[in-house]
């Protein structure tokens, strides 16, 4: 009972952490199409979201909860410095 509780914690939080992932990758791609200043930077960015994605099922569960919370902020913290570039370059 106990493996069976672990397996289906494991694959909801994957899942949650998938979802946080595709926003990312969601508010990435929107930028590309709205804004094409940092488009070089961005896409770096975006094939290593879309890396670090693909590559989830490969963590533990306390990980993933760890990456899913992260990752937006990541992103907003990457889009925010773009901005600031942008402002004093």
């Amino acid at each position: 009972m106990i493996g069976i509780s672990v397996a289906n914690s494991k694959s909801l939080q994957l899942e949650a952490t998938q979802e946080a992932y595709d926003r990312a990758i969601v508010k990435l791609n929107l930028l590309l199409i709205d804004d094409n200043t940092h488009e070089q930077a961005v896409r770096t960015k975006l094939f290593e979201v879309m890396d670090e994605r693909n590559e989830l099922g490969d963590y533990s569960t306390s990980d993933l909860h760890v990456m899913g919370k992260g990752i937006e902020k990541n992103i907003d913290d990457f889009l925010a410095g773009l901005n600031e570039q942008y402002v004093s370059g």
